[in-house]
């Protein structure tokens, strides 16, 4: 009965969780947009908030890394994270400026990632394999069922005035600390600590454990690649898309709301379900070609929107196709990957990449759109994951796995 009521309990917390961040979400997605049209951001700085998520993601493994010697403190990592990256959203009002916006988007990114580990060792201790992945997936797509509705009264208002935009980050902060009251009702038995003393050396051996682990596992190695082409495809994009959205296409709050929320939002809803089954069809790493291919579109698309804003509106349903599957194969790939071990060690790899990633691509795409413009940017992105689609594609993973048992 006690099992039942953990799980019972663990599902509400995920479902509110899922609910509750998507206002928080939702607006930061439009924040790029805000500094280019409202705030006039330099190029220089569309590169700094691009370059945020995935560096501090490096920040993030090591507070996920932590995990690795005490499986007790899942729970308090997890809440603490939550409520430290919503906090600095509630002064919006009173620091009005662009570095102050920095700070706190820093600080929501690192400790947004930092959550992820023991999030979904939380999830894999609490629900059975079946249920988990039905429901993980279920509850994206409500969150952005709920994005749609965003989407639908958001984007007249954020016109309305050049402050309306703060107001709604205050009060998306507030609903999401609400998870907190979920999340402290999980019931979570204690395990045996690890008895490996922790290394003195913290900063490099969590990194070395993580290439050690990609070393013996080329499967995960494979997933790894996969997601580095596509990965630095987005972010070598990012601080081009604000530019070319603003000076290029000229568009409104109300079309970047409905694009981002509304049709980026149907695209997720409607291929999620499909992106699932092929999870137990095909795999992991065979789902990721797809991905790819997806993202690989998404510029593709927006280059063709000069002509009518319907392509535009195009490219986000593609990117909500593709970005559905991503979520569902990220996410899941530690559960996946580390069988009946622990997940979190494949997890923070995960984090740790995307922090790689960042040290490179939002700066490149940067310096590059300086010198030549945003559409060349776009046109090198949408090549970078075509490539990956190419280099997923030519392997058999069951010579991966062929080699894992040997």
């Amino acid at each position: 009965m006690s099992e039942n009521r953990g799980c019972f309990r663990t599902r509400l917390a995920l479902l509110w969780m899922n609910l509750s961040n998507e206002p928080l979400a939702a607006m930061y997605s439009l924040l790029p947009f805000i500094l280019c049209k409202d705030l006039h951001a330099s190029t220089f700085q569309l590169t700094l908030f691009a370059t945020l998520r995935p560096v501090l993601s490096v920040f993030s493994f090591y507070w996920g890394s932590f995990l690795a010697y005490r499986k007790n403190r899942l729970l308090p990592n997890l809440i603490g994270a939550w409520v430290l990256a919503r906090l600095p959203f509630l002064y919006f009002p009173l620091l009005d400026n662009f570095w102050y916006l920095l700070f706190a988007c820093g600080v929501y990114q690192l400790f947004s990632r930092a959550a992820t580990p023991a999030l979904m060792e939380i999830l894999k201790r609490q629900i059975p394999k079946e249920p988990r992945e039905h429901i993980f997936s279920l509850y994206y797509i409500w969150s952005f069922l709920e994005s749609v509705l965003l989407g639908l009264l958001l984007g007249h208002f954020l016109d309305l005035s050049a402050a309306n935009w703060k107001i709604l980050m205050v009060i998306s902060a507030l609903i999401g600390l609400s998870s907190i009251f979920f999340q402290m009702r999980v019931d979570l038995s204690r395990e045996e600590e690890s008895k490996a003393p922790l290394q003195m050396n913290r900063l490099i051996h969590p990194i070395k454990e993580s290439f050690r682990l990609v070393q013996e596992r080329p499967d995960f190695a494979r997933f790894q690649w996969g997601f580095m082409f596509g990965g630095v495809a987005l972010m070598l994009m990012a601080p081009a898309l604000s530019i070319f959205y603003v000076d290029t296409l000229q568009l409104s709050h109300a079309n970047i709301t409905v694009a981002r929320l509304i049709f980026m939002g149907i695209g997720v809803v409607g291929s999620s379900f499909l992106w699932k089954k092929g999870l137990s069809k095909i795999g992991v790493n065979r789902l990721i070609v797809w991905v790819l291919f997806g993202f690989g579109l998404f510029p593709l698309s927006l280059l063709t929107a000069e002509l009518h804003v319907f392509f535009f509106y195009l490219a986000f349903l593609l990117y909500g196709v593709a970005q559905a599957g991503s979520h569902l194969v990220w996410n899941l790939s530690g559960p996946i990957f580390s069988g009946d071990h622990d997940s979190s060690p494949f997890t923070t790899v995960n984090v740790l990449m995307v922090g790689l990633r960042g040290l490179v691509g939002p700066i490149l795409g940067g310096v590059l759109c300086e010198l030549l413009g945003p559409v060349p940017v776009l046109v090198v992105g949408g090549a970078m994951a075509f490539a990956g689609v190419a280099y997923m594609y030519k392997e058999p993973v069951a010579k991966l796995h062929a080699s894992k048992n040997r």
